[in-house]
Protein backbone atom coordinates (compact mmCIF):
# COMPACT_ATOMS: atom_id res chain seq x y z
CA UNK A 1 0.00 0.00 0.00
CA UNK A 2 0.99 3.33 -1.00
CA UNK A 3 -0.41 6.65 -0.88
CA UNK A 4 0.92 10.46 -0.80
CA UNK A 5 1.42 13.14 2.09
CA UNK A 6 2.07 16.31 2.75
CA UNK A 7 4.84 16.39 5.22
CA UNK A 8 6.48 18.82 8.09
CA UNK A 9 10.02 18.10 9.28
CA UNK A 10 8.86 19.47 12.49
CA UNK A 11 11.83 22.04 11.94
CA UNK A 12 10.71 24.90 9.71
CA UNK A 13 7.16 25.12 8.40
CA UNK A 14 7.99 24.26 4.37
CA UNK A 15 5.63 21.66 3.17
CA UNK A 16 6.70 18.56 1.44
CA UNK A 17 4.70 16.22 -0.54
CA UNK A 18 5.95 12.57 0.43
CA UNK A 19 5.33 9.15 0.02
CA UNK A 20 4.36 6.59 2.43
CA UNK A 21 4.56 2.97 1.67
CA UNK A 22 3.83 -0.24 3.82
CA UNK A 23 6.68 -1.99 4.82
CA UNK A 24 5.44 -4.94 6.27
CA UNK A 25 2.61 -5.45 8.50
CA UNK A 26 4.53 -3.67 11.67
CA UNK A 27 6.25 -0.93 9.56
CA UNK A 28 5.38 2.07 6.49
CA UNK A 29 8.47 3.67 5.22
CA UNK A 30 8.26 7.54 4.52
CA UNK A 31 10.28 7.98 1.02
CA UNK A 32 11.74 11.17 0.60
CA UNK A 33 14.43 13.36 -1.32
CA UNK A 34 16.85 12.01 0.88
CA UNK A 35 16.38 8.83 1.25
CA UNK A 36 13.79 6.27 3.27
CA UNK A 37 12.73 6.50 6.83
CA UNK A 38 11.05 3.41 8.79
CA UNK A 39 8.91 3.58 11.59
CA UNK A 40 7.29 1.11 13.77
CA UNK A 41 3.58 1.40 12.97
CA UNK A 42 3.12 1.39 17.02
CA UNK A 43 5.06 4.15 17.39
CA UNK A 44 2.70 6.72 15.03
CA UNK A 45 -0.04 8.69 16.64
CA UNK A 46 -3.06 9.20 14.16
CA UNK A 47 -5.90 11.48 14.59
CA UNK A 48 -9.18 10.11 14.50
CA UNK A 49 -11.14 10.11 11.11
CA UNK A 50 -13.71 13.07 10.38
CA UNK A 51 -15.69 13.35 7.67
CA UNK A 52 -13.12 13.67 4.48
CA UNK A 53 -10.97 15.60 6.46
CA UNK A 54 -7.05 15.02 5.92
CA UNK A 55 -5.95 12.79 8.71
CA UNK A 56 -2.54 13.89 11.00
CA UNK A 57 0.26 10.87 11.06
CA UNK A 58 2.57 11.84 13.98
CA UNK A 59 6.23 10.22 13.38
CA UNK A 60 8.01 9.74 17.44
CA UNK A 61 10.85 11.95 15.91
CA UNK A 62 8.78 15.35 15.14
CA UNK A 63 7.78 14.32 11.16
CA UNK A 64 4.01 15.16 10.85
CA UNK A 65 1.96 14.08 7.67
CA UNK A 66 -1.07 14.71 6.70
CA UNK A 67 -3.00 12.30 4.64
CA UNK A 68 -6.24 12.36 2.54
CA UNK A 69 -6.64 9.05 1.68
CA UNK A 70 -8.69 7.96 4.60
CA UNK A 71 -9.19 4.63 3.17
CA UNK A 72 -5.78 4.26 3.20
CA UNK A 73 -5.22 5.09 6.40
CA UNK A 74 -7.65 3.33 8.12
CA UNK A 75 -6.34 0.03 5.90
CA UNK A 76 -3.22 0.76 7.18
CA UNK A 77 -3.86 0.21 10.72
CA UNK A 78 -6.40 -2.33 10.05
CA UNK A 79 -3.60 -4.95 8.56
CA UNK A 80 -1.44 -3.70 11.67
CA UNK A 81 -4.10 -5.12 14.46
CA UNK A 82 -4.33 -1.33 15.71
CA UNK A 83 -7.61 -0.13 16.87
CA UNK A 84 -9.08 2.44 13.77
CA UNK A 85 -10.04 5.65 15.98
CA UNK A 86 -13.52 7.19 14.67
CA UNK A 87 -14.09 4.48 12.28
CA UNK A 88 -17.71 4.35 13.99
CA UNK A 89 -18.76 7.79 13.97
CA UNK A 90 -17.21 8.37 10.20
CA UNK A 91 -20.04 5.47 9.30
CA UNK A 92 -22.69 7.10 11.29
CA UNK A 93 -22.18 10.36 9.87
CA UNK A 94 -21.86 8.80 6.70
CA UNK A 95 -25.15 7.19 6.42
CA UNK A 96 -28.38 10.02 6.01
CA UNK A 97 -30.61 7.55 7.87
CA UNK A 98 -28.14 7.96 11.32
CA UNK A 99 -28.15 12.07 10.61
CA UNK A 100 -31.70 12.34 10.61
CA UNK A 101 -32.18 10.25 13.91
CA UNK A 102 -29.53 12.36 15.27
CA UNK A 103 -31.51 15.55 14.50
CA UNK A 104 -34.54 14.39 15.62
CA UNK A 105 -33.60 13.04 18.81
CA UNK A 106 -31.26 16.28 19.13
CA UNK A 107 -34.35 17.88 18.41
CA UNK A 108 -36.29 16.22 20.89
CA UNK A 109 -34.05 16.58 23.88
CA UNK A 110 -33.54 20.40 23.27
CA UNK A 111 -37.86 20.61 23.17
CA UNK A 112 -37.75 18.40 26.79
CA UNK A 113 -34.73 20.05 28.27
CA UNK A 114 -35.77 24.06 27.37
CA UNK A 115 -39.95 23.23 27.85
CA UNK A 116 -39.66 21.13 31.17
CA UNK A 117 -36.34 19.86 32.30
CA UNK A 118 -34.35 23.37 32.72
CA UNK A 119 -37.53 24.71 34.65
CA UNK A 120 -37.83 22.78 36.86
CA UNK A 121 -34.29 22.25 37.42
CA UNK A 122 -34.20 26.51 37.61
CA UNK A 123 -37.27 26.23 40.17
CA UNK A 124 -35.14 24.19 42.48
CA UNK A 125 -31.74 25.72 42.23
CA UNK A 126 -33.35 29.45 43.19
CA UNK A 127 -35.18 27.68 45.99
CA UNK A 128 -31.86 26.35 47.42
CA UNK A 129 -30.38 30.25 46.76
CA UNK A 130 -30.19 32.01 50.22
CA UNK A 131 -32.26 35.31 49.55
CA UNK A 132 -29.05 37.11 50.81
CA UNK A 133 -27.10 35.86 47.59
CA UNK A 134 -29.25 37.53 45.43
CA UNK A 135 -28.36 41.12 47.24
CA UNK A 136 -25.47 42.20 45.04
CA UNK A 137 -27.31 40.97 41.53
CA UNK A 138 -30.51 43.20 42.23
CA UNK A 139 -28.13 46.19 42.81
CA UNK A 140 -26.43 45.76 39.52
CA UNK A 141 -29.60 45.38 37.81
CA UNK A 142 -30.62 48.76 39.79
CA UNK A 143 -27.59 50.64 38.63
CA UNK A 144 -28.24 48.90 34.99
CA UNK A 145 -31.86 50.36 34.81
CA UNK A 146 -30.45 53.46 35.96
CA UNK A 147 -27.76 54.02 33.48
CA UNK A 148 -30.37 52.80 30.40
CA UNK A 149 -33.53 53.38 31.04
CA UNK A 150 -34.97 55.85 33.92
CA UNK A 151 -33.96 59.22 34.97
CA UNK A 152 -35.00 60.64 38.42
CA UNK A 153 -38.57 60.45 39.79
CA UNK A 154 -40.82 63.97 39.30
CA UNK A 155 -43.73 63.03 41.92
CA UNK A 156 -43.77 65.02 44.65
CA UNK A 157 -43.26 63.71 48.20
CA UNK A 158 -47.06 63.49 49.15
CA UNK A 159 -47.60 60.74 46.28
CA UNK A 160 -44.46 59.02 46.99
CA UNK A 161 -45.41 59.06 50.61
CA UNK A 162 -49.33 57.60 49.57
CA UNK A 163 -47.59 54.67 47.83
CA UNK A 164 -44.69 54.07 50.54
CA UNK A 165 -47.37 53.70 53.20
CA UNK A 166 -49.54 51.39 51.01
CA UNK A 167 -46.57 49.15 50.42
CA UNK A 168 -45.92 49.18 54.30
CA UNK A 169 -49.32 47.74 55.03
CA UNK A 170 -48.97 45.13 52.47
CA UNK A 171 -45.57 43.88 53.78
CA UNK A 172 -46.16 42.02 57.10
CA UNK A 173 -46.63 38.66 56.85
CA UNK A 174 -43.71 38.54 53.46
CA UNK A 175 -41.12 35.53 53.93
CA UNK A 176 -37.96 37.13 55.99
CA UNK A 177 -34.65 37.60 54.02
CA UNK A 178 -35.79 40.25 51.18
CA UNK A 179 -35.27 43.77 51.47
CA UNK A 180 -38.92 44.84 50.14
CA UNK A 181 -38.42 48.37 49.30
CA UNK A 182 -40.49 50.81 46.96
CA UNK A 183 -38.54 53.21 44.49
CA UNK A 184 -39.80 55.79 41.98
CA UNK A 185 -38.15 56.55 38.78
CA UNK A 186 -39.07 58.61 35.62
CA UNK A 187 -39.43 56.06 32.63
CA UNK A 188 -39.24 57.89 29.98
CA UNK A 189 -39.42 55.55 26.69
CA UNK A 190 -40.45 52.63 28.92
CA UNK A 191 -43.57 54.67 30.51
CA UNK A 192 -46.13 53.18 32.67
CA UNK A 193 -44.16 50.27 34.29
CA UNK A 194 -43.18 48.35 37.21
CA UNK A 195 -40.34 45.66 38.10
CA UNK A 196 -39.25 43.42 40.80
CA UNK A 197 -35.71 43.01 41.71
CA UNK A 198 -34.47 39.79 43.28
CA UNK A 199 -33.90 41.61 46.90
CA UNK A 200 -37.47 42.51 47.56
CA UNK A 201 -37.26 46.12 45.77
CA UNK A 202 -39.80 47.39 42.87
CA UNK A 203 -39.63 50.00 40.91
CA UNK A 204 -42.46 51.95 39.77
CA UNK A 205 -42.36 54.84 37.46
CA UNK A 206 -43.65 58.03 37.63
CA UNK A 207 -45.84 57.32 34.36
CA UNK A 208 -47.62 54.38 36.36
CA UNK A 209 -48.76 55.68 39.87
CA UNK A 210 -50.24 58.86 37.32
CA UNK A 211 -52.44 55.96 35.77
CA UNK A 212 -53.86 54.88 38.84
CA UNK A 213 -57.41 56.36 39.66
CA UNK A 214 -58.10 54.10 42.90
CA UNK A 215 -55.37 52.57 45.56
CA UNK A 216 -56.82 48.73 44.99
CA UNK A 217 -55.41 49.44 41.55
CA UNK A 218 -51.69 49.90 42.62
CA UNK A 219 -52.54 47.32 45.65
CA UNK A 220 -52.82 44.86 42.72
CA UNK A 221 -50.11 45.65 40.98
CA UNK A 222 -47.84 45.83 43.73
CA UNK A 223 -48.97 42.38 45.00
CA UNK A 224 -48.22 41.19 41.29
CA UNK A 225 -44.80 42.19 41.44
CA UNK A 226 -44.03 40.69 45.26
CA UNK A 227 -45.43 37.47 43.09
CA UNK A 228 -42.49 37.80 41.34
CA UNK A 229 -40.38 38.45 44.42
CA UNK A 230 -41.69 35.47 46.21
CA UNK A 231 -41.66 33.46 43.41
CA UNK A 232 -37.63 34.16 43.09
CA UNK A 233 -38.93 34.70 38.95
CA UNK A 234 -35.52 36.53 38.56
CA UNK A 235 -33.11 34.22 39.70
CA UNK A 236 -35.12 31.37 38.12
CA UNK A 237 -35.10 33.12 34.58
CA UNK A 238 -31.77 34.03 34.88
CA UNK A 239 -30.68 30.49 35.74
CA UNK A 240 -32.58 29.00 32.61
CA UNK A 241 -31.16 31.63 30.43
CA UNK A 242 -27.74 30.59 31.33
CA UNK A 243 -28.22 27.35 31.31
CA UNK A 244 -29.72 27.31 27.98
CA UNK A 245 -27.29 29.31 26.90
CA UNK A 246 -24.85 26.57 28.03
CA UNK A 247 -27.28 23.29 26.62
CA UNK A 248 -26.87 25.49 23.22
CA UNK A 249 -22.90 25.27 23.53
CA UNK A 250 -22.82 22.05 24.37
CA UNK A 251 -24.37 21.15 20.59
CA UNK A 252 -23.35 23.77 18.82
CA UNK A 253 -19.45 23.52 20.34
CA UNK A 254 -19.37 27.22 20.57
CA UNK A 255 -17.88 28.41 23.55
CA UNK A 256 -16.98 32.03 22.51
CA UNK A 257 -20.27 33.40 24.39
CA UNK A 258 -19.67 31.76 27.80
CA UNK A 259 -17.12 34.33 28.69
CA UNK A 260 -19.77 37.21 27.76
CA UNK A 261 -22.50 36.33 29.34
CA UNK A 262 -20.66 35.35 32.69
CA UNK A 263 -20.06 39.28 32.31
CA UNK A 264 -23.69 40.34 31.55
CA UNK A 265 -26.16 38.66 33.92
CA UNK A 266 -27.10 42.37 35.43
CA UNK A 267 -27.97 43.13 31.74
CA UNK A 268 -29.71 39.83 31.42
CA UNK A 269 -32.49 40.41 33.74
CA UNK A 270 -33.17 43.83 32.24
CA UNK A 271 -33.34 42.27 28.74
CA UNK A 272 -35.42 39.50 29.19
CA UNK A 273 -39.11 39.62 30.51
CA UNK A 274 -40.77 37.12 32.42
CA UNK A 275 -42.04 33.94 30.34
CA UNK A 276 -45.68 33.38 30.37
CA UNK A 277 -45.74 30.42 33.28
CA UNK A 278 -44.16 33.43 35.68
CA UNK A 279 -46.84 35.77 34.95
CA UNK A 280 -49.45 33.24 35.46
CA UNK A 281 -47.87 32.52 39.14
CA UNK A 282 -47.74 36.70 40.22
CA UNK A 283 -50.88 36.80 38.60
CA UNK A 284 -52.52 34.23 40.96
CA UNK A 285 -50.64 35.61 43.83
CA UNK A 286 -52.10 38.99 43.54
CA UNK A 287 -55.41 37.33 42.73
CA UNK A 288 -54.81 35.38 45.64
CA UNK A 289 -54.05 37.88 48.06
CA UNK A 290 -56.78 40.50 46.54
CA UNK A 291 -59.32 37.96 47.30
CA UNK A 292 -58.07 37.04 51.22
CA UNK A 293 -58.71 40.85 51.96
CA UNK A 294 -62.09 40.99 50.09
CA UNK A 295 -60.42 43.41 47.50
CA UNK A 296 -62.00 42.61 43.46
CA UNK A 297 -59.95 41.73 41.19
CA UNK A 298 -61.67 43.96 38.70
CA UNK A 299 -59.22 46.60 40.15
CA UNK A 300 -56.27 44.87 38.79
CA UNK A 301 -58.63 44.62 35.10
CA UNK A 302 -59.23 48.49 35.29
CA UNK A 303 -55.57 49.20 35.28
CA UNK A 304 -54.81 46.53 32.51
CA UNK A 305 -57.29 47.87 30.33
CA UNK A 306 -56.36 51.72 30.96
CA UNK A 307 -53.06 51.17 30.25
CA UNK A 308 -53.59 49.05 27.52
CA UNK A 309 -55.71 51.32 25.86
CA UNK A 310 -53.22 54.16 26.33
CA UNK A 311 -50.99 52.82 23.82
CA UNK A 312 -48.16 52.14 26.45
CA UNK A 313 -45.40 48.96 26.62
CA UNK A 314 -45.61 47.97 30.81
CA UNK A 315 -43.59 45.59 31.77
CA UNK A 316 -46.74 42.85 33.23
CA UNK A 317 -48.67 43.69 29.70
CA UNK A 318 -45.52 43.06 27.94
CA UNK A 319 -45.23 39.12 28.03
CA UNK A 320 -47.66 36.34 28.12
CA UNK A 321 -50.05 35.80 28.91
CA UNK A 322 -52.42 38.10 26.82
CA UNK A 323 -54.79 40.75 28.58
CA UNK A 324 -57.72 38.89 28.14
CA UNK A 325 -56.75 35.99 29.16
CA UNK A 326 -55.25 37.84 32.33
CA UNK A 327 -58.76 39.81 32.54
CA UNK A 328 -60.92 36.22 32.70
CA UNK A 329 -58.43 35.28 36.06
CA UNK A 330 -59.28 38.60 37.74
CA UNK A 331 -62.83 38.33 37.22
CA UNK A 332 -63.41 35.34 38.55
Amino acid sequence: MECWADCYDGRTSRKRKRLLRLTDEQHITLVSDGGETRYRIQDLVVSRRLGRTSRRIEMPDGVVCEVFDNDAVDWLLATSGSPVPGRLVDRLESSLRYVVVACVLTGLFLWGAIGYGIPQMARHVANLVPVAASTALGDDVLEVLDRTFFDASRLDEAEKDSARALFARMIPGLPPGYRFDLVFRSGQAVGANAFALPTGTIVVTDELIRAIEDPHELESILAHEIGHVIGRHSLRQLIQGSTIALVMMAVTGDISAVAAMSGALPVMLTETYYSREFEREADQYAYDYLSARGISGKHFVRILDRIAGSGATVGFLSTHPSVDERVQTFSR
